[in-house]
C-alpha cells in the first residue's frame, strides 16, 4: 500500500544571552563538566528563579523573524518529571500561555504553520560511559534560555522539512536570536511523524524522533521511520506511540520509551515567577529593530538587482557578507559585478584563512570603488581579482594597490602596437594557423601581448590591435 507521511517538528533553539534563563551563571558552549551550576541551575531546595528579561526580548524577537503574533502576555509553567538530567524533577516552561503564536513559514510552495513559540529552560545532558557502564550527569546545560518552535503536521515530503529547518536556522541567526549551531546543540529538532493510506485524511500514530542535530540526519531518520512504520502496516500490526532515538552510525531508530501526553506532566502555574507582560510600545521598538529577512533580501536580490536565484542564495547565506554586499550597492549599484567579486575571489580568501566576512580588514567602500575602478576600464577584470586580494591580506584600498602594482591600464596605443608586432613576429607558425581556421590560437597569441604587456594594458584595446594586425 501507499503511505503519505504526516510530520511536524519541535525545533529547541538555544537563545544567545549572556547568563541563563532563571539565574547568573554564563551561558556558554563547552568548558569543563560542571563548572557553570549554582543553587538555582542545580535544583537546590529554597533557590528561587528569576527571568532573564534578555531572553524574552529575544524569544519575541524570533517571534517577529517567524512571522508570528507576540502576545502581550505570557506566563511560565511547571512540567514535572523525573530524569537524571534534570536536576529539579520538573522544567520551568511555558504551556497555557505562551509569548507566540500563529506563525507560518512559506517553503516549497507550501504554507507551514507555526503554532507557537515558548520559552523554557534547557536540561542538563548525561555522559555515557560505555567501557564502564555508568553514565555521569553534565548540568552546565541545564537553565540555558530555549525557545521551542511548535508546527502544525503540515509537512508531507523529507524536502519540506529540511527546508523548513534550514530557513529557521537562518531567520534565527539574522535575528540574533540564536547561533543555529546544531553540531554543538544549540539547535535541536524533534520529528513527529505518522503516515495514513493515500487517498486518507484520518492521520495515523506517530512516533517521535528525539534531538537531530543535522538537516542530513533529519532527512535519514523520517526516510527510515516512513519505511518502518510502513511494514508494520504493511503486515497487519499497529504503529506504537513512543518516544525514539535516531542512531546515526546505524541509520535507525530505537524505542526509548512511550510518548507522553500533556496530562502526563501535570502541568501547573509556575508559583515563583509572575506573568510576563511586554508592552505594545516595547514590541514595536523590537519590530523596528529588526533587520530585513533573509526571504525578503532573497526577493530583493532576484527581482530588483537581477540576480541570479543560485547567487541571491549564496549571498544570504551568511548575514555579515549579505550585510557588506549590501554596503557596497549603496555605494556603487554595479549588483552583478560586486557579487561576482564577492562570490568568487572573497570566498575564495575567505575559505583559505579560515576567517568570515566579519573580520574582514577593508570596507565595503573599499570594495565599491575597486568594482568601479574596473568597470570605468581604469584597472582590468583580471587585476581587480589581484587587487583584492591584496586588500584582503593589507586593507589598504584599491587605488593605492593598483598604483603601487603597476596595473592602471595603459592606453598608449603606440606601445601596444610595438608589442603585438614583436609577438606576431615571433610566432608566425601560429598566426598562419589563426589564419588557416584555428581560432584557439587566438587565445595564445592574447596570452603572449598581454605577458610582455604586463598586467597594466587594456585587454580590450590589446585584442583590438591584434585583431587588425593579424588581418591585415
Amino acid at each position: 500500500m501507499r503511505y503519505v507521511p504526516v510530520i511536524g517538528l519541535e525545533i529547541h533553539a538555544e537563545m544567545l544571552t549572556n547568563s541563563k534563563v532563571f539565574c547568573g551563571c554564563a551561558n556558554e558552549f563547552g568548558g569543563a563538566q560542571n563548572d557553570r551550576v549554582c543553587p538555582r541551575c542545580s535544583g537546590m531546595p529554597g533557590t528561587l528563579p528569576v527571568v532573564n528579561q534578555g531572553a524574552v526580548m529575544l524569544a519575541a524577537r524570533a517571534g517577529f523573524a517567524l512571522e508570528c503574533t507576540v502576545n502581550n502576555y505570557s506566563a511560565f509553567d511547571r512540567k514535572n518529571y523525573f530524569y537524571p538530567d534534570l536536576p529539579k524533577a520538573y522544567q520551568i516552561t511555558q504551556f497555557q500561555y505562551p509569548i507566540c503564536t500563529n506563525g507560518h513559514i512559506r517553503v516549497c510552495d507550501t504554507d507551514i504553520r507555526i503554532n507557537r513559540i515558548h520559552i523554557e529552560e534547557d536540561a542538563g545532558k548525561l555522559v555515557h560511559d560505555d567501557y564502564e557502564g555508568i553514565s555521569m550527569a553534565d548540568y552546565n546545560r541545564c537553565g540555558v534560555p530555549l525557545i521551542e518552535i511548535v508546527t502544525e503536521p503540515d509537512f508531507r515530503t523529507v524536502e519540506q522539512v529540511q527546508r523548513f529547518v534550514e530557513e529557521i536556522a537562518l531567520r534565527l541567526k539574522y535575528a540574533g536570536v540564536c547561533d543555529s549551531r546544531m553540531e554543538q546543540g544549540s539547535l535541536r529538532v524533534d520529528v513527529n511523524i505518522s503516515i495514513m493510506p493515500e487517498g486518507s485524511s484520518e492521520f495515523g500514530t506517530r512516533a517521535e524522533i528525539k534531538n537531530l542535530n543535522s538537516v542530513k540526519a533529519i532527512g535519514r531518520a523520517i526516510e527510515y521511520e516512513i519505511s518502518r512504520q510502513s511494514e508494520i502496516l504493511d503486515k497487519g500490526g499497529t504503529v506504537v506511540q513512543e518516544t525514539r532515538r535516531f542512531n546515526d552510525n546505524h541509520g535507525d531508530t530505537k524505542a526509548l520509551r512511550s510518548k507522553e501526553e500533556a496530562h502526563d506532566y501535570r502541568y501547573f502555574p509556575e508559583p515563583d515567577i509572575p506573568p510576563v507582560y511586554i508592552s505594545d510600545e516595547e514590541l514595536d521598538e523590537i519590530r523596528r529593530s529588526m533587520p530585513e529577512m533573509p526571504n525578503m533580501r532573497f526577493k530583493r536580490y532576484t527581482e530588483e538587482y537581477s540576480l541570479p536565484a543560485e547567487d541571491a542564495g549564496l549571498i544570504i547565506a551568511n548575514k555579515a557578507f549579505s550585510d557588506f554586499y549590501d554596503a557596497a550597492v549603496k555605494i556603487y549599484p554595479s549588483y552583478k559585478q560586486v557579487s561576482n567579486l564577492m562570490l568568487v575571489e572573497l570566498n575564495r580568501c575567505l575559505n583559505d584563512s579560515g576567517l568570515s566576512a566579519e573580520d574582514l580588514k577593508f570596507s565595503p567602500e573599499n570594495l565599491a570603488a575597486l568594482v568601479k575602478m574596473s568597470d570605468d576600464g581604469v584597472i582590468s577584470k583580471n587585476a581587480a581579482k589581484d587587487i583584492l586580494r591584496t586588500m584582503f591580506e593589507s586593507g589598504k584600498d584599491p587605488e593605492t594597490i593598483a598604483k603601487e602594482q603597476n596595473l592602471i591600464m595603459s592606453n598608449d596605443t603606440g606601445e601596444l602596437e610595438a608589442i603585438v608586432d614583436k609577438v606576431i613576429a615571433e610566432n608566425q607558425d601560429s598566426v598562419e594557423s589563426y589564419k588557416s581556421g584555428n581560432q584557439k590560437v587566438f587565445g595564445f597569441l592574447m596570452g603572449q601581448v598581454i605577458r610582455f604587456a604586463g598586467k597594466g594594458a587594456n585587454p580590450k584595446l590589446a585584442k583590438d590591435i591584434l585583431m587588425k594586425k593579424i588581418n591585415d
